[in-house]
């Protein structure tokens, strides 16, 4: 297999530059362990485009990974807003293992995921980008009035019926790019 599987954003890092939203590498782009020691990086948009040229010269498929609604603790560090309770304090995850705070399932968050994904298809040409999907636990949903209107107002069930509400609504919006998942 010629692909290339790019996982660019996780909770303890964002990984590549979104213009619109400098702090997702500005701020999610870096873990600060407790001595002090910061470490992490991220790729920039040219840095990006020349190795997807690299890669086609090669016949080598490159598919982004943008993690959503889970595995979102850089990017909710570096915009509070995409959390369910942004007023608690944020910061980039030093440790592995799966984290509670996912992306509200607000129109802020999915205007926010719109214009990532923009760009993130503008740097990839090939049809697909993949969205994670994984580990994502409902903790946050459960307690956010936000996320329980949604699920009254779209009549869903359950949080598990949210999530793929949440997964639709942006793959939904990746075919209007001519993308799929």
């Amino acid at each position: 297999l010629n692909v290339f599987h790019w996982h660019l954003t996780d909770d303890q890092g964002w990984r590549i530059e979104i213009k619109k939203y400098p702090r997702l590498t500005e701020v999610g782009g870096w873990c600060t362990q407790k001595d002090g020691f910061k470490y992490g990086g991220y790729y920039t948009q040219k840095e990006i485009k020349e190795i997807v040229a690299y890669a086609a010269e090669r016949y080598i498929t490159v598919i982004p990974e943008i993690e959503l609604p889970g595995h979102s603790s850089a990017a909710i560090a570096a915009y509070p807003f995409l959390s369910c309770t942004p007023n608690e304090p944020k910061t980039v995850p030093t440790t592995w293992g799966i984290k509670k705070d996912i992306y509200c399932p607000s129109d802020s968050t999915f205007s926010f995921l719109k214009d990532v994904l923009d760009e993130v298809c503008a740097l990839f040409p090939e049809q697909y980008i993949h969205m994670g999907g994984d580990e994502a636990p409902k903790d946050a949903w459960k307690k956010s009035r936000i996320a329980q209107a949604l699920m009254q107002r779209e009549h869903l069930k359950n949080e598990e019926e949210l999530q793929h509400y949440f997964l639709k609504k942006m793959e939904d919006y990746l075919a209007t790019k001519g993308k799929r998942c």
